[in-house]
């Protein structure tokens, strides 16, 4: 790697993460970690989801601070993005708790349509 890109990550790249990523940007980002849990529910899935979701409000809450410090213009467009993150993420948290109970629902239907004590029980007599 040249020299100059070395210096380049060391000093530039770092001021670049400080802004982090936009609401709109964590809401997408949470709505792929809901569609991920949903095509395969694990816990790991469940927790991402739930992370992500939490890096959202933390965008918002983020957001609300900055409106209280602003005016004008600037004030009333950030509050429209407001209101449509605040509107996205009740979209997001309605659809993560119906894939929450799908998941509880398919592990239920799962369990008694092979219930793991009951074959246990029909190998011994099989035997």
């Amino acid at each position: 790697m040249p020299f100059f890109w070395k210096i380049f990550l060391f000093l530039v790249l770092p001021f670049l993460s400080l802004g982090g990523c936009t609401g709109e940007q964590q809401a997408s980002f949470a709505k792929n970690k809901i569609e991920e849990y949903k095509q395969n529910p694990t816990k790991e899935n469940r927790e991402e989801a739930q992370a992500a979701l939490s890096e959202l409000d933390a965008a918002i809450h983020k957001l609300e601070a900055q409106i209280s410090k602003e005016e004008g213009e600037t004030k009333k467009e950030d509050q429209r993005r407001l209101n449509d993150l605040k509107k996205k993420r009740a979209e997001l948290s309605s659809d993560f708790t119906k894939a929450k109970a799908d998941a509880l629902l398919k592990d239920i239907k799962d369990f008694f349509q092979n219930p793991p004590f009951f074959n246990k029980t029909k190998d011994n007599k099989n035997q």
